[in-house]
């Protein structure tokens, strides 16, 4: 069986959560025995050895040039996704079993000749009206602010475009798959969570006072999630001996000026790391004080599968499952995020058992490969699944 599987970026390297999704799902598909032609228009060009990485899963890569123009702002569809018109033009064998889309950005794969409609699958990542909507909310700048707001209009009306020719969805937000299930209960929807990416979860020996903050820190949402915690939380943890508040995440080269403004004593920013995974080990729990979002914020998974208890707002949370005060600490006024901190300071065994209790579920419930298995079966009864333990 063979899939062209379609995305607005390329998946490796896995360091943010759009591609630990993507790139999680390719090497279970392969794991299962399925043919993949991996087709890619973004911006950035992979080096070699990323191309050859990838190669052990795909056996086949193309990719299209993403040429953004300011005229796009113009057009009715959204920029993100007119931006990606070329993936109408690409030469395809047509030859798929299935399709699957990595996201509304490469709506435009739908104009090609050679993709039949009926083995269309879209990966909703986020609900892209609200996540736009969200991000408008989380700048400050005007310009940026004016251009969400557009994008999630034009969002809002692409995604009634795309319900005229697909039928088949697979969420990682469950909140955002109930809401759509109900709106829409003949399409062919599923939950899918994100892949597991560990075989073995890390943990941490709670003997640092490292409070770890990790995401993309060219993205808005993001930099208001600091810049709340840096302005509520930051000045309240300095009476803690030995604490540190440890930021790290890709900026895309563009300043960080924006964090000049706060108090920086016990600060660490990590720009762009190569690695993460010792800024995981150095943490005692992980924030997640997100403001404004949609989807699922795969830095809550991800910190959990390494090592560390989570303390979130409740857009940090959203869509995991999770439960809070058994698997996570929820709090969205600063004096009860603090307090959370404070209690989880003071009692190693709390944050352990809760960090435990975060990773059972995730054992349980974030079954990929199996979910997708039988989402896949159900589709079509007849293909054959290799059975991989």
């Amino acid at each position: 069986m063979k899939m062209l599987v379609v995305c607005s970026d390329f998946p490796y390297p896995a360091d943010h959560g759009g591609r630990v999704d993507t790139w999680g799902r390719i090497k279970v598909l392969a794991e299962l025995g399925w043919k993949i032609h991996l087709l890619v228009c973004g911006k950035q060009m992979p080096s070699k050895e990323e191309m050859d990485t990838v190669y052990n899963y795909v056996e086949e890569i193309t990719l299209c040039d993403r040429r953004s123009k300011l005229a796009d702002l113009l057009h009715v569809i959204p920029m993100q996704v007119q931006s990606r018109s070329e993936l109408s033009n690409v030469e395809l064998a047509g030859d798929y079993d299935y399709v699957l889309l990595e996201g509304d950005y490469v709506y435009p794969v739908l104009q090609n000749p050679k993709i039949k409609h009926d083995t269309v699958i879209l990966r909703v990542h986020n609900d892209e009206a609200v996540y736009f909507k969200a991000l408008a909310n989380s700048t400050k700048n005007v310009v940026h602010k004016m251009y969400y707001h557009l994008e999630s209009r034009k969002f809002t009306i692409l995604q009634k475009k795309m319900l005229e020719k697909v039928d088949k969805y697979l969420f990682i937000s469950s909140k955002e798959f109930e809401s759509f299930r109900k709106q829409h209960p003949a399409a062919k929807s599923l939950f899918l969570p994100p892949p597991v990416t560990k075989v073995n979860f890390e943990a941490s020996d709670f003997r640092s006072k490292h409070v770890v903050f990790i995401g993309s820190l060219f993205m808005p949402n993001n930099r208001e999630a600091i810049q709340w915690y840096l302005e509520h939380i930051h000045p309240l943890m300095l009476k803690e001996p030995d604490y540190k508040f440890i930021i790290a995440g890709n900026s895309r080269k563009q300043s960080l000026s924006w964090l000049d403004s706060y108090n920086l004593k016990n600060v660490i920013v990590h720009d762009t790391p190569k690695s993460l995974d010792e800024i995981y080990r150095s943490g005692y729990l992980f924030v997640n004080p997100m403001q404004n979002g949609a989807g699922v914020k795969l830095k809550t998974i991800e910190a959990i599968q390494n090592g560390l208890p989570v303390i979130s707002t409740s857009i940090g949370y959203e869509g995991t499952g999770l439960v809070d005060n058994e698997h996570i600490m929820v709090a969205d006024r600063p004096e009860q995020f603090y307090g959370k901190i404070k209690q989880l300071f003071d009692d190693p065994h709390r944050a352990k058992s809760l960090l435990e209790s975060s990773q059972s579920f995730l054992r349980t419930h974030y079954n990929h490969k199996e979910v997708l298995k039988t989402y896949m079966q159900s589709l079509n009864v007849s293909y054959p699944v290799k059975q991989v333990l």
